[in-house]
Formats: structure tokens, sequence, C-alpha cells
């Protein structure tokens, strides 16, 4: 009999499905996070799982008895819902666990959150005004309903949240309130140095319940980490912030950051790969002439036939830092800067370097060896540190906790 887990999250994203597409033979997938299947655009869930919706249950106790899930797996706790269902599932005796898919921002850097009117008027463009006001009907009446269907402590505690997230960011909320009934029993993370940044993101109590199992999404990485044979070009590896309107990105900067560095690493004669994050806007890179960026999403013919790797501050380069043949360097040429740096986190490690300008990165480009030097000696601490295990074994490490619940 597989463990039935509930596994929360848009499972639209490619890249937080990776714990289903690792170990759907072992355990029965439920899928939730929207509405309605309106919301439904990548199928590619569908092949490890069932997915289920908000609308379809009156409330979280509802949706729990009718589901039965072992285990409710959270990538985040946030929205209303997703509290709702964490209370009722600590009610009904369900484990619930917080699993890491990613950095968060770093602390110091200014996430600029929509607004209730900005995130209504999206979502009116999205998906249509009436469909939308019956969305937002439904999903009010399922925490409404939990509320009524929780015991006195459960309902002092909804209706706090709802007061306090209805006026704050998310991080501000995690502030205010302390309630452990705003946390999971167990959070499941990469490695102990960037749990301590998710504790002091997310509030977190000291000694917080946690097991350490590296990336697993990154296990097939290390059939590369110590490559000999390799070539001399370039990947750089996208993030929204355009999209999400950070650091003063708008599309024609975006555009023309695009070009400047397509434009460089060509006149070195090298290739530019590009890996675009799953919410980059895909229309910017027609801006780009064709012959000088390349898309490939086989890492099979990406890796061996590179040697440096660029980017923001995304999730994806920590396993290139710890590549024995690749030099990392993050870019830090963002129109507004905050005083500190969005990589800084991964800076720390000292198995990156800092790009400042596009002078700054042609001359590291051309002095990439250098730098590369640098960088080796602190691969090792930074795998230790920052990863934990590098090992192709970070799943093995997961579905012990999953399906066996072990301290690992």
């Amino acid at each position: 009999m597989k463990t039935k887990v509930l596994l929360v999250g848009d499972y639209n994203r490619s890249d937080f499905l990776y714990v289903a597409r690792l170990l759907h033979s072992r355990i029965d997938f439920f899928f939730i996070e929207f509405m309605n299947q309106h919301f439904l655009r990548n199928k590619e869930c569908l092949k490890y799982g069932q997915v289920i919706y908000w609308k379809d249950y009156k409330d979280a106790y509802d949706l729990l008895n009718k589901i039965c899930p072992e285990k409710v797996v959270f990538y985040f706790i946030e929205s209303f819902n997703h509290v709702a269902l964490n209370v009722a599932a600590k009610v009904c005796g369900i484990s619930t666990y917080h699993l890491e898919h990613g950095l968060r921002f770093k602390l110091g850097v200014p996430l600029k959150e929509k607004n209730q009117v900005e995130r209504t008027l999206e979502r009116i463009k999205k998906i249509g005004q009436l469909r939308h006001l019956y969305d937002r009907y439904a999903g009010r009446m399922f925490f409404q309903n939990t509320i009524k269907e929780s015991g006195e402590k459960e309902k002092e505690f909804l209706r706090l949240f709802y007061s306090v997230r209805k006026k704050n960011s998310i991080q501000a909320t995690f502030k205010k309130i302390k309630d452990p009934l705003r946390l999971p029993d167990c959070y499941i993370s990469f490695s102990p140095l960037i749990f301590d940044y998710h504790r002091e993101l997310e509030s977190l109590p000291c000694n917080y319940p946690v097991h350490y199992i590296g990336i697993p999404n990154f296990d097939h990485f290390c059939n590369w980490k110590d490559l000999h044979n390799y070539g001399n070009n370039i990947l750089f590896i996208d993030q929204p912030l355009f999209e999400k309107k950070l650091m003063g990105w708008n599309r024609e900067s975006k555009k023309n950051f695009l070009e400047q560095l397509a434009t460089i690493v060509h006149s070195l004669g090298k290739k530019l790969y590009i890996k675009p994050h799953p919410w980059n806007d895909k229309s910017i890179y027609e801006a780009v002439p064709e012959h000088l960026i390349v898309f490939e999403e086989i890492w099979e013919t990406v890796v061996p036939d590179i040697n440096t790797v660029l980017g923001f501050s995304s999730t994806l380069l920590m396993p290139f830092m710890a590549m024995d043949h690749i030099a990392c360097f993050t870019l830090e040429m963002h129109p507004q800067n905050s005083g500190s740096y969005y990589s800084g986190f991964l800076l720390e490690s000292k198995a990156c370097h800092l790009v400042t300008s596009f002078e700054d990165l042609t001359d590291k480009l051309i002095h990439r060896d250098t730098w590369h030097q640098k960088q080796k000696a602190y691969k090792n601490t930074f795998i230790d540190k920052w990863m934990y295990k590098f090992d192709g074994k970070c799943s093995e490490r997961l579905s012990k906790v999953l399906i066996k619940d072990e301290t690992v």
C-alpha cells in the first residue's frame, strides 16, 4: 500500500513537481493549489497523481476526511486556504511538513508584494471577471467554513491570521503572528545553513523540528561533479525580476540587459545558453538575435559544453557552484540597488564571485581561469554548509522522511 500524501503548491511549475517525479512509484500523490480546473496549465502533474480543487470541498476538514492523506506537504503556508488546511490537519492528527524548494529573497532586499487591488486586476485579466468573483467567493467560504468547524483555539488563530494578513505582507505577518498553529509540524530543508536563513525569514522558534536532506532535484547533477573534459561556453540562469517588478527591472531594461550580455559572450567567441525560470516571460528573448543565444533543456548536452555559469541569485546556481570545472558569477547590475546584494547569501560562500557592471563581466570572463582557481578552494566547504550533501542520494533521504518518517 502506497503512502498517501497531499502536496500543496503550484503544480503548473515543473520545478515544484520534483518530489512527485521522484517518488510517485512509492507515494500516492494528491495535488492542490487552485480553486478549479481552469488553472491547470501544465498536465505533467497528471502523470504522478490526482489534482483536486478547493471548490469541491466545504472546508478543510471535509477535504481531509474525503482524501484521508497520511501526510500533508506544503511548499508554502501563506494563503488563507493553506493556513486553514494546516490547522485542520493538526486537529485531525495528520503530520504536516514544509518542503523547501529554493532560496527565498535575501533579507535586506525589498520585495514588492502586489496589493489586493493589483492581485484582483491581474486575476480578472487571466480568467474573466465573473469566474474570478465566483472563485474569490468560494475561496473565502472555504476559509470561513473551516473557522466554523474549528474549536475555539483554532477559531481565534484563524480569525487573527485573516485580520493581520489582509493588511500586511506575508513576511510582516510571519513576524506578527508567532502562534505554532501557523507552522507545519516539521520542516524538510536542504541544509542547516539554508534552514537558518529560512528560520530568520519566517520567524521560526529555535530548535524547530527539521530534516536535512540535501537538494533532491539536483541529484542528477552529481554526475558532472568532477568532469574532466568540457567545453568553454557559458550558461545564464535567468530569474523573473522584471516580471515581478523587482529592483527596478522592466521590459526595456531586461531587453537591453540580454542584448548586452549576448553581445559580450559572442565577442569572446563563446555560445550563450539560457535557462529561463518558469515565471519568465519568454517573449523577452525574441528581442535578442537568434544567433547569439541557445535554448537547450537537456542538461546532458549543456553541462559538458560549459565552464562558466552566470545568474542573479537562483537556487539552480548551487549545483554548478559545486562542480569542479565551473566558474560561477552572480550579476548585480540591477537598475535599482538597495544597498545589499541580492546574491549576498551565495557570495558569502566564496564559491562564486560578484559582477557589478558589463565592463566587470567582460574582465572576469577574460580572466575566468584565475577566478575559477579562487573558487575551487571553497567548493567542498560550500557543499558541506550550503548543500549538506552532493552525492546523488538526496532523493533517498527525502523518501525516508515522507514514507518512513525516519530522522535522516
